[in-house]
């Protein structure tokens, strides 16, 4: 836990002033159906703009089948409620709404257990689709409504690579490390995380982590982010 407070601090300490901070927080239902089979749902609220601004609502549902002892499938569905905010016209009009989006994975989890240690990769195909929406153009400085945008459907494809070390550090606490890309025709994120996951007993569970999001010019325009997340589990 201190290591992981040095490193929040330092990488707080040295991030540039355009870095965008935020809070995500989930809570997540699990259940094991038998040794192989076992369901999920999570329900997930993202801040932003320093805690100012809410950026995202979601609920998704995912199932897992353990195939070998060390190779696991997954595949799941997630409706997202994401705000926007664009400007258009050299910064004279903007457009600020919410919209819905469809997403669809499948991954495969590899992991080996090395003593305490537990090294795993995962490999996620995500699809997601954002259907057309209509929204109303505003007047930058005067907020004046001064027509609609249409955004058209949009569909895209993302592969995500994901390496992981975790510690079995004692019945209590599961430290971790993790880093995740995001690679379409280029990079075009990558999100490092380290946390802990703190076992209260067989239902409950916390995960306490601070990540860093790292944007590689992807066609989100989005800032590099620093976040702290908090997640709750229960297992039934």
């Amino acid at each position: 836990m201190a290591a992981l407070f040095v490193i929040l601090q330092l990488s707080l300490t040295k991030a540039y002033a355009g870095d965008d901070f935020g809070m995500w927080g989930t809570v997540n239902a699990e259940k094991e159906l038998n040794s192989r089979w076992s369901l999920g749902a999570e329900v997930e609220y993202r801040s932003r703009d320093n805690l100012k601004s809410a950026d995202r609502w979601s609920f998704g549902v995912e199932g897992s089948y353990q195939i070998t002892h060390w190779l696991k499938a997954t595949g799941g569905y997630c409706l997202l409620d994401d705000r926007h905010h664009n400007e258009y016209t050299n910064g004279t009009m903007y457009t600020d709404y919410w919209g819905i989006r469809h997403r669809f994975n499948v991954s495969l989890t590899g992991s080996v257990n090395w003593g305490k240690f537990t090294f795993s990769l995962r490999e996620r195909w995500q699809y997601s689709y954002r259907p057309e929406k209509t929204a109303q153009l505003h007047e930058s400085g005067t907020g004046a409504e001064a027509g609609e945008k249409v955004y058209a459907g949009k569909g895209k494809s993302v592969w995500r690579n994901r390496i992981q070390v975790k510690m079995k550090l004692s019945s209590l606490f599961r430290p971790y490390v993790n880093a995740e890309s995001w690679v379409t025709k280029r990079l075009e994120k990558i999100r490092y995380n380290a946390g802990t996951e703190l076992n209260l007993d067989k239902h409950h569970s916390l995960d306490i982590k601070y990540i860093y999001q790292h944007m590689c010019g992807g066609a989100d325009d989005e800032p590099d982010r620093h976040v702290i997340g908090i997640g709750y589990t229960y297992k039934f």
